[in-house]
Order: C-alpha cells, then structure tokens, then sequence
C-alpha cells in the first residue's frame, strides 16, 4: 500500500474516531444520576436552554435516575427560563432536583422551585426574581404589573405541582406581595425576597420553607435522596458546543462576513476572503439553527432575507452605484435578517397539562431585540474599522498585488513587471478605462495595459481617465473632468 494511501486512511480513523462520538453525545444515561451545570452565562443563552432542554428529554428517553441541577447563576432570560420550568421539566420522567451552589437569584430561583426538591449549600442564597429587561431599561408602572403577574401565575402553577410554597416564589418576584410565617415577617412589602441557606430550610407547618436541607456537595444531595446510579456531567456535543459558541460570538462573525466581503468586492475573480465571508454568515445561521434562534422554516426565510439584501448591496456597488436606494434596501434586508436571527419572538409558552392555560406572549417590544441590535452594531463598526485599514494598508501589501488582475475581456496585460509598469507613466498622464474600474481594472496609456485603480468611487470601462498619484506599484487613477 502506497505511504499516502496509508496517511489518508489514518486521518479517516482519526476522523471517525474522535469527531463522530462528540456529534453522537456522550455514552447512554440509563440508570445514571445526570447533573447539569448551571453557572453565571448559562441562562442569557439560547443555545445553552437548548442543550439542556435536549439533556432533558434525552434523560427520559434513556431512563436515568434522577437529574440535579447545580446552580451558581444571578439569573438570565425570562421566557426561556418559562419554557424549560413549564415543558421541558414537566415532561421530565426521572426525579429533579435543584442544589443552589451557592447561588440561585432569578431565573436560578425559578428553575429551582420546578424541581421535585431543593438543597442549599451551607453559605447560598436564591430569590431575587423580580423580571426586568436585559438591556437594562425602566419598566412603567403598568408593564410591570403586567410583566409580574403573568411570571407569578406561571411560577405559581409549577410550585403547587412540585409541592413548593407558592407564597414565597411569589415574594421573590413582586416588591408588593408580602410574606408573613408564624406571624413573623419574613419579606415586607418594601422588599422583594432573597432566602439565606438558614431562611430557607426553616419549617412552616411541618414543611420546609424552601428548600428541604442544607448539604455540603452534589454527594450528599444523593445521599439524602437515596440515589444510587453513578453520576456524570452533562455536557454539549460539537455541534451544542458551536451553536454556543456562536450565538456567544456571533457580533465577531457578522465583522468577518462584513470585512470578507468588502475585501472579495475589491479583487479580481473568486477567492479567500469570498469563501471566508460564505463561511462565517453559513456557521451564523445553522449555530443559531442549532441553538434554537430559528426553527422549521425560518431558517430558509431569515436566510432568503439576508440573500435578497446581499443581491441588492452588490446591485447597488456593481451595477446602480450611486443611486443608493438599492444599498438602503439591501442593508435594511440584512439588518432584519441577523438581528430577528439573534434575537427571535418572545413566543406564547405552552400550558401545563392540568392547570389551564397559561398567558399569551406580549406585544411586541423593542427590549426583546437588544441583543440582536447590540451585536449587529458592534460586528458593523468593527468590520467599518477593517475595512478602513484594509482600504489603507492592503493594496500596498505583496498577497494583495498578486490578486490582482492579469488579464481582462478585450486583450491582455502589459508583460512589464508590475514595477516597471508603473514606471512607464506619470501623475498626469490620460488614458482610457478599457475594463469597469471597481476599484480596480484595466487602463490602456497608448500601447500599454495595466492595471490602475480609483479611490472611493467606480469608473465604467470606456471612460477616458488620468493618472492622479503612482504609489509604488499603485496607479491612482481619475474622471477626467
């Protein structure tokens, strides 16, 4: 067998050997005790509810024993935190239980109260759940009476069906409602409520207040529930893995495709930078795909949306330049795309099975697409900065002069040594464009063709032209007036 036959079958095995089992998941979880982390980002991220609600019902499917979450999270974002409280951990078979390590604040507190039981550890604390907008903005008096009573009447439901106190989820999330134990005052009408470890195993009526003890680590929490499967760590495949990183870094992806493309406009034919833009806007919409941004067919429209405002930019730079409505479409096409993409609808959550059904989404709210907006702003002043530089530096640059342009429709290049070509003319020489200039093309200066460009703008071919500046092998060329 031929030494190269043996290197191709060798990265073969190592392909199949180590990539597939990260896309297949981790070993089955049948009969196992399944612990899913729960840490300071993880609730601000689609994709990260997605592989849990994933974990979730792969736990059911495959009979594992129990589920414990282990919390250490201020909170992150409301109706996602709703889904995975209402259906996915409804649905779930196995037992759940939550273990505040050492902190369940929010969205954390809400995800604890819809497990079957809660522990804290020795120093904790979780409450804290009132919902506010991620972007940071004041709700009006209306909207938050609106916002807290639809969130009290979901957590509600879930606690009653999980045997918890409703009274206390409902004092974490309003400032208003007020929680009185034994006659004693726990969280006044000033507060919204926040339970220590000791506070919240405390007993009311034979019944702990919160949670059922205090433990050390996730081993005792087994103990104490008579857990007897091995435990494993839930953790992303591949493709979890870079639909988080995505969604996560998505800002950095719109700045590659953005730059790519302007670079791919400014050389000649097909090449890197093209492929690399076609790379970052395809790994943007199948990681939001993946993560859940998107699903069923609006993968295809966000994408069909982003395509149509591409065909309009290039409309705009190569065929209408100037008239800038095209661009203005393009741009507002591309824009809808990426920001609906990172940011989706707030979609009605579905009932509980036994409790009626629960409230409708909310009206539109600009709130809802901060992040989109964010992200879309950050990775368009970023690839703006690129491409300055780039228009600066890169023409000057060895890789980008051998991109260049070697021959073009009506004859061919000049044979001179690019060097000795830009010798051959002066600031002031007239010529004629004898190829559409975008920026670069093919002039003619009596006999000679070579290669020149124009500076923020686009000559069509036959425009009579002259040379403006010669920098280096650079020929700056001009309209003549």
């Amino acid at each position: 067998m031929y030494p190269w036959r043996m290197k191709f079958m060798f990265l073969w095995f190592c392909l199949f050997s180590t990539v597939l089992p990260l896309l297949a998941g981790s070993a089955s979880y049948s009969g196992k005790v399944v612990i899913i982390p729960v840490g300071e980002e993880d609730l601000v991220s689609r994709a990260r509810f997605e592989f849990m609600s994933r974990t979730l019902e792969r736990c059911s499917v495959e009979g594992a024993e129990a589920v414990i979450f282990d919390l250490d999270t201020p909170g992150g974002l409301l109706w996602d935190t709703v889904e995975l409280m209402m259906n996915d951990l409804q649905k779930l078979k196995p037992r759940s239980f939550a273990f505040v390590n050492p902190r369940a604040l929010s969205a954390g507190a809400m995800i604890a109260v819809a497990t079957d039981a809660i522990y804290m550890a020795p120093t904790s604390s979780a409450g804290a759940a009132s919902p506010v907008y991620g972007s940071g903005q004041e709700m009006g008096d209306a909207e938050r009476a609106k916002m807290n009573s639809a969130t009290m009447g979901m957590a509600r439901a879930v606690a009653k069906r999980k045997g918890h106190n409703p009274a206390v989820i409902e004092a974490m999330i309003d400032m208003g409602k007020e929680l009185k134990i034994n006659g004693r005052i726990i969280d006044s009408k000033k507060e919204i409520l926040t339970l220590d470890a000791e506070e919240a195993v405390q007993l009311v009526d034979g019944k702990p207040l919160f949670a059922k003890a205090i433990v050390k680590n996730l081993d005792e929490v087994k103990r104490a529930e008579s857990l007897k499967g091995a435990s494993v760590t839930a953790e992303p495949t591949l493709f979890e893995q870079i639909a988080i990183w995505v969604t996560k870094y998505a800002s950095i992806l719109i700045l590659i495709g953005v730059a790519g493309g302007y670079l791919e406009m400014q050389a000649p034919g097909f090449g890197l930078p093209g492929c690399v833009s076609i790379a970052a806007f395809s790994l943007f919409f199948f990681g939001h795909y993946v993560a859940g941004s998107l699903v069923g067919q609006e993968t295809a429209v966000a994408a069909g949306i982003f395509l149509i405002g591409i065909v309009f930019i290039i409309l705009e730079i190569l065929v209408f330049p100037g008239t800038i409505l095209p661009g203005l479409i393009g741009f507002a096409c591309v824009m809808t795309a990426l920001v609906y993409t990172m940011s989706g609808w707030e979609m009605p959550v579905s009932p509980l099975p036994s409790e009626g059904t629960a409230p409708a989404g909310f009206d539109f709210n600009l709130a809802t697409y901060a992040l989109g907006l964010r992200n879309f702003a950050t990775g368009i002043i970023g690839a703006a900065v690129v491409i300055l530089a780039a228009a600066r530096f890169l023409p000057q640059t060895a890789p980008f002069r051998r991109m260049m342009l070697s021959a073009t429709a009506g004859g061919t290049l000049d044979s001179t040594p690019a060097m000795t070509a830009s010798r051959s003319v002066q600031a002031g020489d007239a010529g004629r464009a004898i190829s559409a200039l975008r920026p670069y093309g093919t002039v003619q200066f009596g006999n000679l063709r070579i290669e020149a460009m124009v500076e923020g703008g686009y000559l069509q071919s036959g425009t009579e032209v002259r040379v403006r500046e010669v920098q280096g092998v650079r020929i700056i060329v001009e309209a003549l007036a």
